[in-house]
């Protein structure tokens, strides 16, 4: 940088570079999406690897925070949230010049993490304070908290982003709060130690993975109750639902498989080697696959989500978790 363009930045006041950074990241997704990518925390080496999904490549390795897990995609692919838990912190990365924009500090134990749908709002949970924070999605700038269950984990919002909903892992309970009050307006009993959480694409059921249980707790989202509780494998881990609503797909971390779930008939229909401590699970909203992380192998799995055939096997970084949204659009 120039000694003239320095001193014509440090010019700007705090609230112009706001605005400016701002404009520039509206801009951004007012643009053509991204080209389509997956986005993987690697817990074992600090970083966050990215794979071209046209060509089934690692293309890009970003260094970021210390153990990083939860991890939210923008709508259009353009920005990138991830939580370290280890260093207590929240990064913004750019998805298109893959590199990091900024970080900050957040809570104690900062680990699942959500984009509101106009991609405004961050929601972060804090395993350790039983928080879960609200970040402004341009300067990760806390807005305000709000107080939740015990060890918060997993979180999904509304497809009107007016509810947000959290498992809380060790109250055994989904809280639903409203994101205009930010209070806990519900909290619904599931199983035993939830903690992957996803919504269908269309709004109507919510399912979740309780760790401790072996199970799936499904509910309706007009009523706010269980209406099935389906067995699953050994330590369900994340959990991710087809773009038609007619699959979902749960890690089995302890047994190294995932199920797959018939959701009309609300049963497990297969259940499949996958590999080592399955962790992170995504449906592709356009590809027909499902992408698994596999954590003791290092690899992203790719999977024909009809076929139920693995296509391909991706290296990654050391120890990949990528806990959440970690493909723009995906479920």
């Amino acid at each position: 940088m120039s000694s003239t363009t320095e001193s014509k930045y440090m010019r700007l006041r705090p609230g112009a570079i706001y605005l400016v950074l701002l404009l520039s990241m509206l801009a951004g997704s007012m643009q053509v999406s991204a080209a389509p990518f997956a986005f993987v925390t690697n817990q074992g080496d600090d970083s966050v690897s990215v794979i071209d999904l046209a060509d089934l490549s690692t293309t890009a390795t970003i260094k970021v925070g210390s153990k990083p897990a939860g991890i939210a995609v923008s709508s259009n692919g353009s920005r990138i949230y991830v939580t370290n838990p280890e260093s207590r912190d929240v990064y913004l990365l750019d998805g298109v010049a893959f590199k990091t924009l900024s970080h900050k500090e957040v809570g104690k134990g900062p680990l699942g993490i959500a984009l509101s749908p106009d991609d405004r709002r961050v929601y972060v949970a804090d395993w350790y304070e039983d928080l879960v924070y609200v970040l402004d999605a341009f300067d990760l700038s806390i807005v305000t908290k709000i107080a939740v269950g015990d060890s918060p984990s997993g979180l999904e919002v509304s497809k009107d982003g007016k509810t947000l909903y959290v498992a809380d892992r060790d109250d055994n309970m989904i809280s639903v709060v409203d994101t205009i009050s930010n209070q806990v307006t519900k909290r619904i009993p599931v199983g035993n130690r939830p903690f992957g959480i996803r919504m269908g694409s269309d709004g109507r059921r919510l399912y979740i993975a309780n760790v401790a249980s072996d199970d799936l707790s499904v509910i309706d989202l007009e009523t706010l109750s269980v209406i099935a509780t389906i067995p699953v494998g050994s330590t369900p881990y994340g959990v991710a639902v087809t773009p038609d609503n007619k699959r979902v797909f749960v890690t089995n971390q302890h047994e190294n498989t995932i199920s797959v779930i018939d959701c009309v008939e609300l049963r497990e229909i297969r259940r499949l080697d996958i590999g080592e401590f399955p962790e992170g699970i995504i449906a592709d909203p356009s590809h027909g696959r499902v992408y698994i992380a596999n954590w003791f192998d290092n690899e992203l799995v790719v999977l024909d989500s009809e076929k139920l055939e693995i296509i391909k096997q991706i290296p990654t970084g050391e120890s990949p978790r990528a806990f959440g949204v970690f493909v723009a659009g995906g479920s």
